[in-house]
């Protein structure tokens, strides 16, 4: 007995697809009564209701799926961030600091294990110890691409 596929849903004005319950259950692959709970608790939001049945938007339904770790990994995302994870066998970038200092390029700091976050440090203690010269911080990436970070003095 094959299962009986139900007509899909669209909200009037809008568009917007939209789910039973059931539908919605079996889309973030939770037990009934189990998303019924998460509505009760007022972890889903029912966007409309027609009859007595709720009716949900498959939107907020995917957005609940990213948001939360359990529904992202029934659904098998893969968590999004904003930095990339560091790889735990590689260290960081090996670095060499460069100041402008009454014309002349002295080398501030040598940084073995150099990483983005840090440039805002290295930035404070440069300018302690040599006021505000320019800066320039030189890298070198493990597959021999070089890159130079230029910082100048704000002129205020």
């Amino acid at each position: 007995m094959s299962k009986r596929k139900t007509d899909v849903l669209y909200e009037k004005g809008t568009g917007l697809e939209l789910f039973t319950s059931r539908e919605a259950a079996r889309f973030l692959d939770y037990h009934p009564v189990a998303f019924r709970r998460l509505v009760s608790i007022g972890t889903i939001r029912v966007h409309s209701r027609t009859g007595n049945y709720p009716l949900f938007l498959r939107e907020e339904l995917e957005k609940y799926q990213i948001t939360n770790k359990w529904a992202g990994r029934k659904a098998k995302l893969k968590p999004k961030s904003d930095q990339p994870l560091p790889h735990p066998d590689k260290k960081g970038i090996p670095a060499v600091v460069t100041v402008s200092h009454k014309k002349k390029e002295i080398i501030a700091e040598n940084l073995p294990d150099f990483k983005w976050a840090d440039v805002p440090a290295i930035c404070a203690r440069v300018i302690a110890k040599y006021g505000k010269s320019s800066l320039r911080i030189s890298l070198e990436l493990p597959e021999g691409t070089a890159i130079t970070i230029t910082f100048q003095p704000s002129a205020k």
